[in-house]
């Protein structure tokens, strides 16, 4: 069964070596377990610009997570963004997947508002 939860930097630090990341926690770090195996790392910080910017600074895959689970956790993890505060989501390079979301190229990054993510473009439909 997959759940996805926020873990704290203890925790996150033995998902970054088993997921193969070289570096140290920070941000807000969201784990998709399988079970009890870490399956996907989703970790975002939050900038101060003019305004609020949600940084989705990296989103890791464990070997072998088929493509249904990697939407589920897209999608998961944007469902939640939506509900809350509205705010600039950005990724900090240009990933074309994303533009089925809604992300748009600026500047080398990706960037959507939270209230703009399309979810629905699977069945055509737009987020209206």
């Amino acid at each position: 069964m997959l759940a996805v939860r926020y873990e704290d930097y203890a925790v996150a630090r033995e998902i970054y070596r088993t997921l193969g990341i070289e570096e140290e926690p920070f941000g807000s770090n969201f784990v998709m377990y399988d079970g009890e195996a870490p399956a996907a790392l989703w970790r975002m910080t939050i900038s101060a610009e003019s305004e609020p910017v949600g940084v989705i600074d990296s989103i890791v895959f464990a070997d072998g997570v088929e493509e249904g689970d990697k939407t589920f956790f897209l999608h998961a993890m944007f469902f939640k963004l939506i509900e809350g505060a509205p705010i600039l989501l950005r990724i900090p390079s240009v990933k074309p997947e994303f533009e089925r979301f809604g992300f748009k190229e600026k500047d080398g990054c990706m960037e959507v508002y939270s209230r703009n993510v399309n979810l629905h473009y699977m069945c055509g439909g737009k987020r209206g």
